[in-house]
């Protein structure tokens, strides 16, 4: 295994506190880990203490999940816990080194970007999620799609698209969204949900189509792409929010310093400029919300690996 990529945010001069370790579950570079530093930016700027970014990639983030859940309970180490970590995995992999439900305290969520479904019209001939269905419906099982790999967020969207329209698909995974866009460039694949801040400049050039985004509302840099809501789905209001959790036995007091830091760091004008440019949205949620919103997504996904079948074997 490759060691963990590290950035180290400088810390204030009045630093008071203790150094903050913040685990992100994928690699440098890509749309969590510009938010996460940006967010650790902020972070540091408000709290007065030294934040230190680390990357711990791999197993759709259950290796960064087992090592904060086993980490120290101190408010030194922290998680970037999207959909996969805290609602996906468990009914996915079956037995995990961690329980979401147990070993994590929520702080905070950090926000939520919306993907895009872009379609390569070469290869799908469509203007609409309509004429795309009815387009596959006459061509079952020949047209191939991508994900973000097995069980990812991308992968059960499409797939809970699939079932409820009744559509047959090839299902490519993939480990990166490089050579993902490489092959819907191609036209290997006819179509994929994509990171928004990925799909832009595709769409911008005019090399792909959006036809829908999985946002609850209308991206306002694609204002007439419709949400896959108003195409028909409305179990599709799916943008991929991360939130910042702790161990799961961190002393309440320590839990509220943290949320407090959080809650400045989230109003500062950098952290919202960059979310913004990678066309997210803040989201505060309180924790007994949270708890409530956690329910509500561990029994869709779970649901949505049983339809699915969706399987990390």
């Amino acid at each position: 295994m490759s060691l963990p990529a590290w950035a180290q945010v400088e810390s204030s001069s009045n630093n008071t506190g203790k150094t903050i370790f913040l685990t992100v579950p994928f690699a440098a570079g890509g749309p969590t880990d510009v938010m996460a530093r940006a967010f650790a930016q902020s972070l540091s700027e408000k709290s007065g203490r030294q934040i230190v970014v680390e990357n711990r990639p791999g197993a759709g983030g259950n290796i960064a999940a087992s090592y904060v859940a086993n980490a120290q309970s101190d408010g030194t180490h922290l998680l970037v816990a999207g959909q996969a970590i805290m609602a996906i995995n468990k009914p996915l992999y079956g037995k995990l080194n961690y329980d979401a439900e147990r070993d994590f305290s929520w702080v905070g969520m950090m926000g939520s970007l919306p993907n895009v479904l872009l379609i390569n019209t070469h290869a799908l001939a469509a203007r609409s999620i309509q004429e795309m269905v009815t387009y596959i419906k006459q061509n079952p099982g020949m047209v191939a799609y991508g994900s973000n790999g097995v069980g990812s967020l991308t992968h059960l969207c499409t797939e809970v698209l699939a079932t409820a329209a009744g559509l047959s698909l090839i299902h490519i995974p993939y480990q990166g969204v490089a050579p993902q866009i490489s092959d819907l460039l191609s036209g290997r694949i006819a179509f994929s949900l994509v990171a928004a801040s990925s799909a832009l400049p595709l769409i911008k050039s005019g090399k792909l189509q959006a036809l829908a985004v999985s946002s609850k509302s209308r991206m306002p840099s694609l204002p007439d792409v419709p949400t896959l809501v108003e195409s028909g789905f409305p179990m599709l209001d799916v943008p991929v929010w991360f939130s910042i959790v702790a161990p799961g036995n961190t002393p309440a007091p320590v839990l509220q310093t943290l949320r407090n830091e959080m809650s400045l760091a989230l109003k500062d004008p950098k952290y919202e400029a960059e979310l913004s440019k990678q066309e997210g949205q803040l989201a505060f949620i309180s924790p007994e919300s949270a708890q409530e919103m956690l329910v509500r997504e561990r029994k869709i996904w779970s649901d949505a690996v049983i339809k699915t079948h969706a399987s990390s074997s």
